[in-house]
């Protein structure tokens, strides 16, 4: 009878340790975004823009958008729109980095999906305050599709 008590025990504890081993968070990672699906030609399917009004997020448009283009090359340069200009993009984590050396600015871009045929990207547009800081100003979301 001993013996049964001190196997159910260790039963228990195994059961105990089994269980809180698992977790809700293991289910609810985010997938890791894989440059390779980056490469190839993007077209814009939807556009939602927002502005930051008195701390609020007032959407502005959210609607269909099939204008906007990117064509990302494995050669670390991209075309927009099918403009002959070569830009550089580079991306770390999910941020995408334009780089235009030819007009000398950069654009940083959140990349909030890549999946081998969809792209979500954010643009945030921050403004300087009188006092130094920044406020965000407004934020343009837009998902793409790949066409090639």
């Amino acid at each position: 009878m001993k013996a049964f008590r001190i196997l159910a025990a260790l039963m228990m504890a195994v059961v105990c340790v089994g269980l809180s081993s698992c977790s809700k968070d293991d289910d609810e990672k985010t997938p890791e975004i894989n440059q390779a699906n980056l490469i190839g030609k993007w077209q814009s399917t939807w556009e939602r823009v927002h502005e930051i009004q008195n701390g609020k997020e007032v959407t502005i448009s959210d609607e269909a958008y099939t204008d906007g283009f990117w064509e990302f090359k494995a050669d670390g340069t991209c075309l927009q729109d099918g403009d002959s200009q070569l830009y550089k993009w580079t991306l770390k984590d999910n941020e995408l980095t334009i780089i235009d050396e030819l007009r000398g600015f950069t654009d940083i871009y959140i990349m909030k999906e890549l999946t081998a045929s969809k792209l979500v990207l954010v643009f945030e547009d921050w403004d300087n305050t009188d006092d130094g800081g920044e406020v965000l100003d407004d934020a343009t979301t837009t998902t793409y599709k790949k066409i090639s």
